[in-house]
């Protein structure tokens, strides 16, 4: 289960509506000892990655994300160092509902399993101006797939 700031939540639909109608993507931590995990807002790279190599990287920003490796590194290292550790990550889908699509699920997996095993991947919605809904997954080894997850929003 994925708890999360109810001002967190709110931090990541501002944060998606002000991309759009690109994603925006973020990663989530603990700290030491805690079950509630914070937001790190995070750049999409998707489209400069997509201008230099479109073969490569197909899709824009309006349809996938991709996290810069080094401030992967600086949030995870960071929440690490606390005593904390990564919890999830998030990003938006744009003009669509809150689901796990099949790029959501191949850019989560390293190879045959999750790069985070434990981590949860939260999903929020927008369509123009207007905040929709949201949705975590995580994964399930009964099912060999991502599933959907409770969410606890705290005041």
């Amino acid at each position: 289960m994925l708890m999360l700031r109810a001002a967190d939540l709110d931090a990541i639909f501002q944060q998606a509506l002000q991309e759009y109608p690109g994603e925006c993507c973020g990663i989530l931590t603990t700290g030491a000892g805690g079950d509630l995990s914070a937001m790190h807002k995070c750049r999409n790279l998707q489209d400069e990655l997509h201008a230099k190599d479109p073969e490569q990287y197909p899709r824009d920003a309006r349809t996938a994300y991709f996290i810069d490796s080094g401030e992967l590194f600086r949030i995870v290292n960071g929440a690490e160092k606390s005593g904390g550790g990564v919890s999830g990550f998030y990003h938006s889908h744009v003009d669509c509902d809150a689901y796990f699509s099949q790029e959501d699920k191949d850019r989560a997996m390293a190879w045959d399993e999750p790069a985070y095993p434990d981590a949860v991947y939260l999903v929020v919605s927008v369509y123009g101006d207007e905040r929709r809904g949201y949705k975590a997954f995580s994964w399930d080894d009964g099912h060999a797939d991502f599933i959907e997850v409770e969410i606890a929003v705290q005041p």
